[in-house]
């Protein structure tokens, strides 16, 4: 499965509610309308479970959507949150793990029992890097790291493989 970060997370719920809150406003008001008028001239039994059974369900739409934009809110404190990791990780990663420096400990490593190929590196160059931001920034987020790692690498090499 692929990472959705808490900004995307955030949009869908956002427009979402606003979706849910909307149809569920009309089809209240459409069926407050039908319960009035009778404009079908239907029997008293029937329009009256119609618009019963109709108005639960607007009413449905109505809370999940209120209920969606209160996560929007909860998604977007997250988002902001994501992105100040992520903006400390970019940054000392900038610093301390450049292209030289993944190469020349990737070429040396003793780790590997591997020789060094262009097969295996860009798996081992991802390793290493998820590794030292692992030392670095304990408690982070498994996925968002790959997430990172995976732009940080395309930055890094770009079309080289």
């Amino acid at each position: 499965m692929v990472y959705r970060s808490s900004a995307e997370k955030a949009e869908d719920n956002h427009s979402s509610g606003i979706l849910l809150v909307t149809v569920g406003a009309i089809g209240l008001i459409g069926d407050a309308f039908f319960l009035m008028k009778n404009p079908l001239d239907m029997p008293l039994f029937n329009r009256y479970l119609s618009c019963g059974i109709m108005g639960a369900l607007f009413i449905l739409f109505f809370v999940m959507g209120l209920l969606s934009v209160r996560t929007y809110k909860i998604f977007t404190i997250k988002a902001k949150e994501e992105n100040n990791i992520l903006d400390q990780v970019r940054s000392w990663c900038d610093k301390e793990l450049t292209k030289e420096v993944i190469e020349e400990e990737i070429k040396f490593s003793e780790e590997s029992e591997f020789d060094y190929d262009d097969s295996t590196s860009y798996f081992r160059r991802c390793e290493y890097i998820k590794s030292r931001i692992l030392k670095q920034f304990v408690n982070m987020n498994e996925e968002l790291l790959d997430s990172f790692i995976d732009d940080y690498y395309s930055e890094i090499y770009g079309e080289e493989e």
